[in-house]
């Protein structure tokens, strides 16, 4: 019996052993609500207008699931991989164009003294460093930063490779270079997009690497107590294999942005500007955009090159706790047109105000209610789009 305990006892140990050096995490996020989205915009000297109301999908947070894991080799380096999916709750189907792993798929090695280095499918630096400044945090459709800010609109680069180092006195580095980032682009030639001057970008992984769509991402962040800052720039690299030669100069934009948490609320700011192009803005309302008169003044997950083309973009938001369980958020939003041409002939700044409310029933599920109003969308001169709606989260 004595030898019984001791075989028991020797196993446990070594069970335990294992679990503290490997790891394998099942997650998700299934978020449903309903919508009621308006748009309208001059077209053809009237003005056209349409409404939606129904369910929607992934409202506050993207509906997902995903594993991730973690193996410990020792002296303090770790591999870890993600694999996560995107769906759609209220009708089952695949996200980000049907991908299976199409939010991240990627393989790393970590070593505890100088950083990450990740190999995949994942998003931007831009996108990654600006989560935590958004009150919104990128979700909620038109509220969140990217709709003005379009490098860091979620933006997913493929077949990336992404170094990020260590965190120290609390400033960490990023750099990242995508051999193809399988978005699908536009080159313009003059500035307008008519099928007579546009040239669609190959969304594929091709043989001779210039032909690629190829991305550079590089951020960093400083944290120190109550304060965090961020910075990130991104450039688009067109393929050589387009007609009429490669699109150049190449899209670029850079960002600075900043949050300060006074206690009775957290209140962020953020600067940016775009050169020669854009990366897809982020489509009005969310979850109902099929079909929607606003759907020419957005890329999806793609992108436009036109020399000339440029924006600035203005950002101030605030989350505000109201009780240890719920909180409002808020936030104004500008995207200005400038330079010597236009995505379209006529523009206009774009201004968007957006209010929210979380509240947390447990620590996985949660309540929100939202509502957005945005004029001159996507800076297209009379197009308009109020979103309102309520919807519940639960996280897995």
């Amino acid at each position: 019996m004595k030898k019984v305990f001791l075989l028991l006892s020797l196993m446990l140990s070594i069970g335990s052993s294992v679990r503290a050096e490997n790891s394998l995490t099942l997650y998700g996020i299934i978020d449903t609500g309903l919508q009621y989205l308006s748009t309208s915009q001059n077209v053809l000297g009237s003005r056209a207008a349409e409404t939606f109301f129904g369910v929607a999908n992934g409202v506050q947070s993207g509906s997902r699931f995903g594993m991730r894991g973690v193996h410990d080799m020792g002296n303090g380096n770790q591999t870890l991989f993600v694999l996560e999916g995107g769906f759609n709750s209220t009708n089952g189907q695949s996200g980000q164009g049907g991908l299976l792993f199409g939010r991240q798929a990627t393989l790393s090695y970590k070593n505890i003294d100088l950083g990450q280095l990740d190999l995949g499918r994942q998003i931007n630096l831009a996108s990654n460093y600006l989560l935590a400044i958004d009150p919104f945090v990128e979700g909620f459709g038109q509220a969140n930063i990217g709709a003005s800010f379009g490098s860091a609109n979620t933006v997913r680069y493929s077949n990336m490779l992404l170094f990020q180092t260590r965190p120290l006195e609390g400033l960490a580095l990023g750099l990242g270079y995508s051999f193809a980032t399988e978005m699908s682009g536009i080159y313009t030639n003059n500035g307008s997009c008519v099928v007579a001057t546009c040239r669609a970008i190959n969304a594929g992984y091709q043989f001779e690497p210039g032909n690629n769509l190829r991305a550079v991402t590089l951020g960093a962040t400083y944290t120190k107590g109550p304060l965090l800052l961020a910075a990130a720039y991104d450039q688009l690299q067109g393929p050589d294999n387009i007609p009429d030669g490669p699109p150049k100069p190449n899209p670029t934009a850079w960002l600075v942005a900043g949050a300060y948490n006074f206690q009775v609320a957290k209140v962020s700011v953020a600067y940016g500007q775009t050169r020669n192009g854009a990366w897809g803005g982020q489509p009005p309302g969310t979850g109902a955009t099929t079909g929607s008169l606003l759907a020419n003044t957005t890329l999806g997950a793609g992108a436009i090159f036109t020399p000339g083309t440029a924006a600035n973009s203005y950002f101030v938001g605030a989350n505000i706790p109201v009780t240890p369980s719920s909180n409002v958020l808020a936030s104004i939003q500008f995207m200005q047109p400038i330079g010597d041409s236009v995505l379209r002939p006529e523009s206009a700044t774009q201004a968007i105000y957006s209010v929210g409310y979380t509240y947390n029933f447990t620590r996985r599920t949660n309540l929100y209610s939202y509502a957005s109003y945005g004029s001159n969308y996507s800076m297209v001169k009379s197009a308009q789009s109020t979103v309102v709606g309520v919807g519940i989260r639960h996280q897995f």
